[in-house]
């Protein structure tokens, strides 16, 4: 079942045109395409806004992330599933480029070994990579938090990607639950041992 276009254009509905991700989270969902669905995959995907070059450093609009995702879940349906165990793919993919190589000293430095440290650094984190939304980490107790993102438009599956991706590179076994308030409003809900 192809993703749902609905829900792609709520969300683009409520991008700003100063909404923007960084050119490296691009570049990881085409590298996934590519490596899940082999190199025509890839010129499927990249057609429209997402041929042109893009720089890992330079930000380009999110509503063209957005764009992005639901096509790499119509493309990847069949090999991965439905749209957010591919959102989820691609959540993970981005923690695993900067959780290794050069990006692995950063995560140390974050993270330092401690699940709880790591999240503490969310909004700063993501202020680096995306022009837009709120996030506060709260403690939930000693092994877990809450993350509140507010104005972030991408989808929830995407993010609890990024937060089981962090948990396993720190070599932690978690769960992460998305409690959906609207569009652009989640609590993550991040339990780990």
């Amino acid at each position: 079942m192809p993703s749902n276009k609905n829900e792609l254009a709520a969300r683009i509905a409520v991008t700003k045109p100063t909404d923007a991700v960084r050119g490296l989270f691009f570049r990881v969902v085409f590298d996934l395409v590519e490596k899940q669905g082999g190199a025509g995959a890839l010129r499927q995907l990249r057609t429209g806004t997402l041929a042109r070059d893009i720089s890992d450093l330079r930000t380009y609009p999110a509503s063209d992330y957005l764009t992005l995702l639901y096509s790499a879940a119509d493309i990847l349906e069949e090999k991965m599933g439905h749209q957010d165990a591919v959102f989820n793919a691609c959540g993970r993919a981005c923690v695993r480029r900067f959780s290794s190589g050069p990006g692995q000293v950063v995560f140390g430095i974050l993270g330092k070994g401690d699940p709880q440290r790591l999240f503490a650094q969310t909004r700063v984190a993501f202020s680096t990579v995306v022009t837009y939304g709120q996030r506060d980490h709260r403690p939930a107790g000693p092994k877990a938090c809450i993350i509140a993102y507010r104005g972030d438009m991408q989808p929830p599956a995407y993010h609890v990607g990024i937060f089981e991706g962090a948990l396993e590179a720190l070599g932690f076994n978690g769960t992460v639950t998305a409690n959906t308030l609207g569009i652009d409003s989640v609590d993550y809900e991040i339990t780990w041992e």
